[in-house]
């Protein structure tokens, strides 16, 4: 499972009903340094994998303040875009 510090969560729900928790997950990022990218985990699935967006970050404090901070279409258009690149109807 990919290495995540949740300090900051936030529930939302796709187009098909089916509930979502956006995090942040560690990752490399700009010039290999430790940052976080945006992801998203099946709200039923807990110890699921989160799935990965392309939005990256410089900490996991920038990370937690877009999440909270996301306006409702954007954080369920990044949604929508990370599903649909992991192959997630």
């Amino acid at each position: 499972m990919a290495d995540t510090t949740e300090t900051t969560t936030r529930e939302l729900t796709d187009d098909a009903g089916r509930a979502w928790v956006a995090l942040a997950v560690e990752s490399k990022v700009a010039h290999l340094k430790n940052g976080a990218v945006l992801a998203f985990r099946a709200a039923d699935e807990p110890e699921g994998e989160p799935v990965r967006s392309n939005v990256e970050f410089n900490s996991f404090e920038a990370a937690g303040f877009a999440i909270r901070t996301m306006s409702e279409k954007e954080i369920h258009r990044r949604l929508g875009w990370a599903k649909t690149d992991a192959g997630i109807p």
